[in-house]
């Protein structure tokens, strides 16, 4: 399983006023997004092992949308792109499960809208 950072990571300017949260750019969105994803690559490889045993040739790509919260950093409005994904319902929805709950540790000023794509394939000697 590899991901593709195709990050999109727009920042919506939303000021908050007296607050004293950072305000990133769209660089530094996607990199602590990124590296915010990358805890939960245990459990995407679990996702990924699962759906092997029901569709052993199973390989393909997930492209997941999220928006991250001012204020909070929560990840929230966690979907996946049916038009852009290529894998099952229940890989997807394994995913989505995973990544549930994430948060950025520094939240921002702005609220951002993120994409991200999973490609999900078998490693040599796996």
């Amino acid at each position: 399983m590899t991901r593709m950072t195709s990050a999109a990571l727009v920042a919506l300017t939303l000021a908050c006023s007296a607050c004293s949260y950072i305000a990133r750019d769209a660089a530094s969105y996607e990199r602590d997004t990124s590296a915010l994803l990358d805890t939960r690559d245990a459990q995407l490889r679990s996702c990924y092992d699962a759906a092997l045993v029901r569709n052993p040739n199973l390989v393909g790509k997930l492209t997941v949308t999220f928006t991250v919260e001012q204020k909070t950093g929560e990840l929230t409005e966690l979907t996946w792109d049916r038009n852009r994904s290529t894998v099952d319902e229940l890989l997807a929805t394994c995913v989505l499960t995973a990544l549930d709950g994430l948060e950025l540790a520094e939240p921002d000023r702005r609220d951002a809208e993120a994409t991200f794509s999973y490609s999900f394939r078998v490693q040599p000697g796996a």
